[in-house]
């Protein structure tokens, strides 16, 4: 039977669906109902009135939990760092180096930013006597006499919520304090005692109370004392706490108890006002226009509704028609927010998807086949500038060995890392090789130029360990450094170094290629910067830098636009040429 009726209403038009919809949903209720009106207006006030109560309690005592919460969420902070722990156990030297310590440590940490209306103060304690009082530190031994802290040697937990009546810091007034004090032994106890207390803004808290009770008198009591109140006989925040037992309880009409890090309170309200008259005559006049209203108003609108939802649908289905047909076009001027617009949106979203999808792919395409160009050219450069290298090599060895025979070790070793240089060269593989391995090339290159240029030239190598496995493009560095050498050191003596060091920092690998060589003029530092920058294909043919740009272009094909080149220099003084890296920009 159900599933008659259920393929019935499914073979149904959406207008004919409304329509019963509208008979069996709308008019026949409505006949019924409205008998009831008044007694579920009436019901309907009595729970409003018992659901307002409750709200208004809940609500009021939200804000002094929300309070509590920022206190304990920003406590937590401050307890978990390792920073801070240091901070507080180091002992310090004198007072410019715990100064300086201070600086760095609140410049740096951002106390209560996203509490700064709840929580008014942050404070330190500890038993370090190499740290001065004054700022957010003090010594606990300053405040064994306060209330807050005998109350917490007297907690068996290690986080206290403290009403009090007190001296503010800095200030020459007191007023009511609410704090939440924590102990600082999340790292392990040093055998210093370390705490930190957070003022919670007392007038604040009230403010809130005050707006969420409505002209309603409600009370919050800890204990026997009485925290907040909108009652202006008992709020003034400048006087101590009034006692508990001030309160008529004669005619509350709700409390509520809460707990929350250990801290009880109760909350207390009286003085509602809620009228069963005003209702009802409030609504007498809506009743008489009810039963027309519903059944004639729900027509015109289900009519408009139907002529809605049918031809933005069967507009959808046309639009899905020309995908069938291959054609992506997006539904222009959609603002409807209902779940047939959102399904209109959707669609857009889809086609533009597709479409960026395509572009994509054929983009991905094209710069697959020109880099394989790009290589096959260079493979044909490589090829038309080698003349049989394995002879060559085998000569340069039989050089070796007889240079080896005649006792002649210096010129053996030159000859060694010139082939090496050439075999690597000529080599036609992979075109990532670890840094490890390009600054064993480097080193091959340099000891050449040592030889070369004599005792007067120096070089040295300052890596970072957990850069020797990070992978370039082979000959990258060595093209750098033999720019340094033939045009940085290209002077009378050749006297020089070079200084070649590589390290991390923020997500990249800084390689740097340093000289002590005749510097270059700032006009060309500019030009030949941003031409390195910019470096690509087109720009390899007839350049004056081809070896950096060669270089350039191979590391932007494999670590994209994110690769940055820097050059820094001084004439007669030397050029520092920084590579920056992104570590996570390796195009797959």
């Amino acid at each position: 039977m159900w599933g008659r009726i259920q393929r019935f209403i499914n073979n149904q038009k959406i207008k004919k669906k409304i329509i019963y919809l509208y008979v069996f949903c709308v008019l026949v209720p409505v006949l019924v109902t409205n008998t009831f009106v008044i007694k579920l207006f009436i019901d309907a006030a009595r729970v409003d009135k018992e659901r307002n109560m409750d709200h208004m309690v809940e609500t009021v005592a939200q804000y002094l939990l929300d309070a509590i919460e920022s206190a304990q969420y920003l406590s937590y902070d401050i307890y978990s760092s390792y920073p801070m722990n240091e901070f507080l156990d180091t002992r310090y030297k004198d007072s410019i180096e715990y100064f300086d310590r201070y600086r760095q440590m609140f410049e740096n940490y951002t106390f209560y930013t996203g509490s700064r209306l709840i929580i008014s103060d942050v404070t330190l304690y500890s038993e370090n006597d190499t740290m001065t009082n004054g700022g957010r530190y003090y010594s606990v031994a300053s405040v064994r006499e306060e209330l807050w802290y005998q109350e917490l040697q007297q907690t068996e937990g290690d986080m206290l919520v403290f009403p009090y009546y007190a001296d503010k810091k800095d200030m020459e007034q007191r007023e009511r304090m609410l704090s939440f004090v924590r102990r600082l032994d999340y790292w392990g106890k040093s055998g210093a005692e370390k705490i930190v207390k957070l003022d919670m803004n007392y007038d604040k808290i009230n403010e809130y109370i005050m707006e969420a009770a409505e002209n309603t008198l409600v009370y919050i009591c800890h204990g026997d004392k009485l925290l907040f109140t909108t009652d202006k006989r008992y709020g003034n925040s400048k006087t101590d706490y009034y006692d508990k037992v001030v309160l008529e309880f004669g005619d509350i009409q709700r409390t509520g108890f809460y707990s929350l890090c250990g801290f009880e309170f109760d909350v207390y309200l009286k003085g509602y006002q809620f009228s069963y008259a005003e209702v009802l005559l409030n609504n007498l006049g809506g009743v008489g226009l009810l039963f027309i209203a519903n059944v004639m108003l729900p027509v015109i609108i289900i009519t408009l509704w139907s002529n809605s939802i049918t031809s933005r649908v069967l507009l959808v289905g046309s639009y899905l028609n020309k995908v069938r047909d291959e054609r992506f076009e997006v539904i222009e001027g959609v603002e409807e927010q209902d779940e047939i617009g959102q399904l209109e949106r959707d669609y857009n979203l889809m086609v533009t998807k597709i479409k960026n999808l395509l572009e994509i792919e054929i983009k991905s395409k094209l710069e697959k086949q020109e880099l394989d160009i790009a290589r096959q050219q260079a493979e044909l450069l490589a090829l038309q500038s080698q003349i049989n290298p394995h002879f060559l090599f085998n000569v340069l060895e039989s050089i070796r060995l007889h240079s080896v025979l005649k006792g002649e070790a210096e010129t053996a070793h030159m000859l060694e890392s010139l082939a090496k240089i050439m075999r690597k060269s000529a080599e036609w593989g992979s075109d990532l090789i670890t840094l490890r391995q390009e600054l064993a090339y480097a080193e091959a290159y340099l000891q050449l130029q040592k030889y070369r240029f004599g005792e007067g030239f120096h070089y040295r190598f300052k890596i970072a360990g957990e850069c020797y496995e990070f992978q370039i493009p082979s000959l990258v560095v060595v093209t750098f450094i033999e720019n340094s050498c033939v045009h940085g050191l290209n002077r009378e003596d050749h006297c020089g170094a070079i200084f070649v060091s590589a390290y991390k920092e923020d997500a990249c690998v800084i390689i740097e290629i340093e000289d002590t060589g005749v510097g270059i003029e700032e006009e060309r530092r500019q030009n030949l910067e941003e031409m390195l920058n910019k470096a690509d294909m087109d720009k390899l043919q007839g350049s004056s830098a081809l070896g950096m740009l060669n270089a350039c272009v191979r590391l932007k094909k494999i670590y994209g636009n994110n690769v940055k080149i820097k050059i820094e220099s001084e004439e007669q003084v030397g050029t520092c040429i920084v590579i920056k890296i992104p570590e996570n920009s390796r195009n797959r």
